[in-house]
């Protein structure tokens, strides 16, 4: 990531940093595509207090690294029993990296959330990199929608 600051500092403790990407933001946001400039820039997107807050996030699948669709969907649900789950579209991908720090497979579990993520302007629309615990998730796309919704079915 460019701005956003995720460093482990012992086993199973990170440091989250967003200052830098917040600062940049104002200067950053007006190139991004609308629905990414939406998600970015939300108030609750880095509020570690809020409801809507990305960190903890558990994903509950991830897009094929090796043949990126052109569209897809990713669902993030929290792990302590709260009733919205967060669903990113993604469309127009151009491409799709996962990549795991040990470099075997990504391993979906309660203890591989996301610890932070940053939305960046992109020659193909944008770019969004997500900071798992043990991964790392870097979409290239023309554009996402992200939605919290308690309906599990609505998208």
């Amino acid at each position: 990531m460019k701005y956003v600051v995720v460093e482990q500092q012992g086993r199973g403790t990170y440091w989250h940093n967003p200052r830098a990407y917040l600062a940049a933001l104002p200067e950053v946001a007006p190139a991004l595509p609308p629905g990414a400039r939406a998600f970015a820039t939300d108030p609750e997107h880095y509020d570690f207090s809020a409801a809507r807050c990305v960190k903890d996030l558990r994903p509950l699948a991830l897009p094929p690294a090796d043949a990126a669709p052109e569209r897809f969907e990713i669902r993030f649900a929290w792990s302590g029993g709260q009733e919205e789950v967060l669903a990113i579209r993604y469309s127009g991908v151009s491409g799709v990296e996962i990549t795991d720090d040990d470099g075997g497979d990504v391993e979906l579990s309660d203890h591989n959330s996301v610890r932070l993520d940053e939305v960046l302007p992109h020659e193909a629309g944008c770019s969004h990199e997500l900071r798992l615990t043990s991964a790392t998730v870097r979409i290239l796309c023309a554009d996402l929608v992200a939605e919290w919704t308690s309906d599990p079915d609505h998208l």
